[in-house]
């Protein structure tokens, strides 16, 4: 056995003890422990090195956690909001209702088939039992009175001097114009959000990213970014009325799904896509929503949405003639527009979104048909490769595709096929298993053509998306004893075409195994180990690229535990080992311990974080969700050798007014340059400060 790897099992063997002596240490309380609707999120994020924006999936949960959802009165929809709950469970919840009448108390769901008791508790701070409501009619002076007003503002900016920043001389700017930030390193983020009940839904986002100029040069409009949307549900025969920005899900994502698009994640059973149709849009991504007007109309069984949506985007300008734009090489997704290049892609084309989704929806089946076109401002002219030649290029494409859900006994089968104009087809189908009430089983098969072709999509994929790629995955969750479950996937894919990173056709395998054992309610843990290994280039510096083997292996074990209801901790070793082809491995390891705390006397929360990571390189590096301010989210990698530490403090000024502070800092100890380009900084500590606001009314 070689040093290194001597030094990493000790390391992480001492760190495990540590945790353990301190698990025994408190385990003796008896204190409930809530499910958070960050611990959800982080189950969903901690599967993927991908930054995704999960606004929209936090304010649907947040949503039910200041109004918690009436199971007796939830329909379907509602329950799939929830995104914890698998197909089973919502389906036996539902026939419970109608069999036995209304529930009493929420207990009852220990009576419904499916449910367990760390069910119920992941649910509980969403829910509640009581009489249907009475359908009331909107009164203008109730959407006054009982409607629901928020504004925020959010500041952030990295303390250190990066490069783009630094001062530069008059000729060397003129030079090279895109040797520096246009705008000052603050970042600025505002939102007005309005809501009646779930009738009436309106706000507007605004941003100024770091580096973009504000009120001044380029950007005289003041922030680079605004979106607004106004959202009206269940009038008469229509269903959704939605103006402004918005977000269309129908199917499982291979034709239209212009929103965060999760995958694998510790939740083996949530595969299936929870399709919901024509929604507001409201967080700040600046390119994956329409803006327009859509439509949902509800007769019956049967529900019709159209939408049209019309915006500038971002593209990399190749030919233009007297000013108007002919043809561009890419379209550019970074919403950043920092530099003068960035600011000259801006907005260059535009893009007109049409289409459409017929749907027929029974108690236990659901058939539908999602069409939709798009036109483009100029022509799409890629520079033509080995890799690409099958990707979109032209001025409009079209795609079709029929989707289909339906539950049999223990089965709930679901699926879409897609094509798109040049005939390119993508599958996928998938069933969900209960095989016994302790064992369910989940099955996934895609099959996407190399040249598959569909702007919006956000189906179930190995890769960014769903093109030149086929796989099965398999998961199975187990309750094999009391307060323990046993979550499992295994998922293997292949491309049949050359991609990114492998110069010819390449396969790969991801196996993960996770034990959740919660011997107290306010005591629970988890021991995680996820390897995944697929094929790359070689990466040789003369001769012939070769596909070699690539693994990662990860195992993590996670405490959490409350010693009483002011104060609860979470601890989390995770360790890393990275091996590419006949190299030598790479190693790493990350410790951290957190703490959050609610005072008593003063209304005044504060979690803070202090983590300890070493590994070898860049490649071992490890994602770790971070807990944030109120529609903020961090995911970073820790990578390197060194420690990070934040703290978050949430202050309630009055009932209407809360305050949030954000510091944290990251410590490299082998590094004197952090970072390259213009985010780079000369020193060894990267450190961000972040401030908000919100007013309710």
């Amino acid at each position: 056995m070689d040093s290194d790897l001597k030094i990493w099992l000790v390391k992480s063997i001492c760190i495990f003890l540590l945790i353990v002596f301190s698990f025994f240490s408190y385990s003796q309380t008896d204190y409930p422990n809530k499910q958070t609707l960050e611990d959800i999120i982080e189950n969903i994020a901690s599967s993927t090195d991908i930054e995704i924006d999960y606004t929209s999936f936090y304010e649907d949960l947040n949503y039910f956690l200041n109004n918690p959802l009436n199971l007796n009165s939830a329909t379907k929809e509602d329950l799939e909001k929830l995104q914890v709950l698998n197909d089973f469970q919502i389906n036996s919840l539902t026939d419970y209702i109608k069999t036995n009448g209304e529930m009493l108390s929420i207990y009852e769901l220990q009576l419904v088939f499916g449910f367990n008791q760390e069910n119920i508790e992941l649910i509980l701070p969403f829910i509640t039992v009581g009489p249907t409501p009475v359908e009331q009619k909107t009164a203008f002076r109730n959407l006054v009175k009982y409607g629901n007003n928020q504004f925020f503002i959010r500041t952030q900016q990295v303390l250190e001097e990066q490069e783009g920043y630094s001062p530069i001389s008059d000729s060397a700017l003129a030079e090279n114009p895109n040797s520096r930030y246009l705008g000052s390193p603050l970042k600025i983020y505002s939102k007005y959000k309005y809501n009646y009940k779930n009738k009436i839904s309106f706000g507007f986002t605004a941003e100024k990213d770091a580096g973009e100029e504000f009120f001044e040069g380029t950007n005289t409009n003041g922030f680079d970014f605004y979106s607004a949307h106004l959202v009206l549900n269940d009038l008469s025969v229509f269903k959704t009325i939605t103006l402004g920005d918005f977000q269309a899900k129908f199917g499982q994502g291979l034709v239209m799904w212009s929103d965060m698009s999760s995958g694998k994640s510790s939740y083996v059973l949530n595969i299936r896509k929870k399709t919901q149709g024509l929604t507001k849009y409201s967080s700040a991504n600046e390119n994956e929503f329409l803006r327009g007007i859509g439509t949902t109309v509800s007769l019956k069984f049967f529900e019709l949405s159209v939408f049209y949506s019309q915006k500038n985007i971002d593209a990399n300008i190749v030919d233009s003639i007297d000013n108007e734009i002919e043809s561009v090489s890419s379209f550019q997704n970074t919403g950043t527009h920092a530099i003068p290049s960035e600011v000259e892609d801006k907005n260059a084309i535009k893009e007109q979104i049409s289409g459409a989704n017929i749907s027929y929806n029974h108690a236990k089946f659901r058939i539908g048909l999602t069409g939709i076109n798009y036109q483009y401002g100029a022509y799409l002219a890629k520079e033509t490769t080995p890799q690409n030649q099958f990707d979109f290029q032209g001025k409009q494409n079209s795609n079709l595709s029929i989707d289909y859900q339906f539950a049999l006994s223990n089965f709930s089968f679901f699926g879409e096929e897609a094509i798109s104009e040049n005939g390119g087809k993508a599958f996928l189908n998938g069933a969900l298993i209960s095989l016994v009430p302790q064992v369910s089983m989940s099955v996934l098969h895609r099959y996407y053509e190399k040249n598959y072709q569909s702007n919006y999509s956000g189906a179930f994929a190995e890769s960014s998306e769903a093109q030149n790629e086929s796989g099965l995955y398999l998961g199975l969750e187990i309750y094999p004893v009391k307060h323990v479950k046993i979550s499992t996937y295994f998922d293997s894919y292949n491309f049949p075409w050359i991609r990114s990173g492998a110069d010819a056709p390449s396969n790969g395998t991801e196996c993960f195994i996770q034990t959740d054992y919660t011997p107290v309610r306010n005591v629970s843990m988890n021991l995680r180990f996820k390897y995944e290994d697929k094929q790359v280039n070689e990466n040789v510096t003369s001769g012939i690229d070769e596909l070699v083997s690539e693994n990662n292996l990860k195992i993590r074990f996670q405490l959490n535990y409350s010693i009483n209801d002011q104060l609860s901790l979470k601890n989390r070793i995770e360790t890393s080992k990275y091996k590419s082809g006949d190299n030598k491995p790479e190693y790493g390891y990350l410790a951290y311990q957190d703490i959050f705390y609610t005072f008593n006397k003063i209304p005044l929360t504060c979690n803070l974080r202090y983590a300890v990571f070493d590994t070898d390189t860049y490649n071992a590096r490890i994602y770790a969700y971070e807990s944030d301010m109120l529609y903020a989210f961090s995911i970073p990698a820790y990578y390197s050798k060194g420690t990070r530490f934040y703290f978050n403090l949430k202050y309630s000024i009055t009932k209407y007014i809360d305050l949030w502070i954000r510091y944290s800092q990251t410590y490299y100890s082998d590094l004197d340059v952090i970072s390259s380009g213009l985010s780079e900084i000369q020193g060894n500590t990267k450190s961000e400060i972040k401030a908000q606001i919100r007013i309710k009314l």
